[in-house]
């Protein structure tokens, strides 16, 4: 198969259990997977990834096997079979296409993301109850240190003034103070890049589980509920009603918190590859965090 390294096409080649008419190249960040678009002769698609790191691999992997089954048939990709070696999935196509941009109108963009919270539902109680590693305090702990090994990395590269980087540390020093917040298998990076929509059956699939885990459900809800994106109230509302619960007081006061820290590890990813537009978004939180405007879930 062209452009596909000559080990993994054969490999995907028998796993798609027919011949393969077309590959596309479908890649679409330098420092992430690499993924091609293979069609059969039948005309069924799938998806052949390689993952960036063992730990991509192996959180994607766990996802497909153990938690993504929860959302139900056509609403998420299926895992046909993964090769550690390769560090290699083949995922069919879930039916639609990418909702980033899409023109659905008022109506079908509030429809898509009353589905998101739903299917967002469906994953966070896939697994029971059980909490991140090594429990709250272990997790509050990690996400503090992330916040400052990021804060040193935009400090370093000039982007930060004094104001934004006291901000995402003073957020990041409220974690460990709250008490436990909810659990759920996480998505890990929630918004329309990873959404599919099926224009024809008015259904919404999800993708792109490299950085699904256990943890604090609160961080899959920030970018919605009280981050830039989408930053419409009332698609914040149609999320949060799919979702279908009432946040809890400590996840209220926990979402600034981890929207800062979530705006921080976005920046500095953006700043490290050159992604201008995630930059742009990152700031875009910390700037409203510091207003304290539009931020309330």
């Amino acid at each position: 198969m062209r452009s596909v390294p000559t080990g993994i096409g054969a490999w995907a080649r028998r796993r798609a259990g027919g011949e393969i008419t077309a590959v596309r190249n479908v890649s679409w960040r330098p420092d992430g997977a690499r993924v091609w678009e293979l069609t059969r002769a039948d005309a069924a698609r799938f998806f052949l990834k390689t993952a960036p790191s063992a730990a991509c691999y192996t959180r994607e992997t766990h996802a497909y096997r153990h938690a993504v089954p929860a959302l139900g048939h056509a609403h998420a990709p299926v895992l046909v079979d993964s090769d550690p070696g390769r560090l290699a999935l083949l995922l069919t196509a879930a039916p639609g296409a990418g909702a980033s941009g899409a023109a659905l109108g008022r109506a079908g963009r509030t429809e898509l993301y009353r589905q998101a919270g739903g299917l967002l539902r469906r994953l966070h109680d896939a697994c029971g109850a059980a909490g991140p590693a090594g429990g709250a305090d272990r997790w509050a702990d990690t996400r503090q240190a992330a916040a400052e090994e990021h804060v040193a990395a935009l400090s370093a590269a000039g982007a930060l003034d004094a104001a934004e980087r006291r901000l995402v540390l003073d957020r990041a020093a409220v974690l460990p103070l709250l008490p436990p917040l909810p659990a759920g298998f996480l998505h890990g990076d929630v918004g329309e890049h990873h959404f599919l929509w099926d224009a024809a059956g008015r259904r919404l699939a999800f993708a792109g589980f490299a950085r699904a885990r256990l943890g604090c459900a609160a961080e899959d809800l920030v970018r919605v509920t009280c981050g830039a994106y989408p930053g419409d109230p009332a698609l914040r509302a149609a999320f949060l009603r799919g979702y279908g619960r009432e946040l809890t007081d400590a996840e209220r006061y926990a979402l600034p918190a981890l929207a800062a820290l979530d705006a921080a590890e976005v920046w500095a990813r953006g700043v490290r590859t050159g992604d201008t537009e995630a930059v742009g978004r990152a700031r875009g939180v910390v700037g409203a965090l510091l207003d304290g405007v539009g931020l309330r879930a």
